[in-house]
């Protein structure tokens, strides 16, 4: 994988903020819309809103 290419191969994260005004990674369930965070998996209740994001590189 190349820069170039590491865009178009790494999915999008998403960064998702909640109504007390913390930010974190996470992810959407597909099937319920329901946002869960990326560390314990747990459901973010308070969620406002998410932005996805493109990492360059993958560790």
């Amino acid at each position: 994988m190349t820069p170039d290419t590491a865009l178009k191969e790494l999915p999008a994260g998403l960064v998702i903020f909640s109504t007390d005004g913390k930010a974190q990674f996470g992810w959407r369930n597909p099937e319920t819309g329901v946002f869960h965070a990326e560390d314990d998996g747990h459901v973010i209740a308070n969620a406002v809103g998410a932005v996805a994001w493109h990492a360059g590189i993958m560790h």
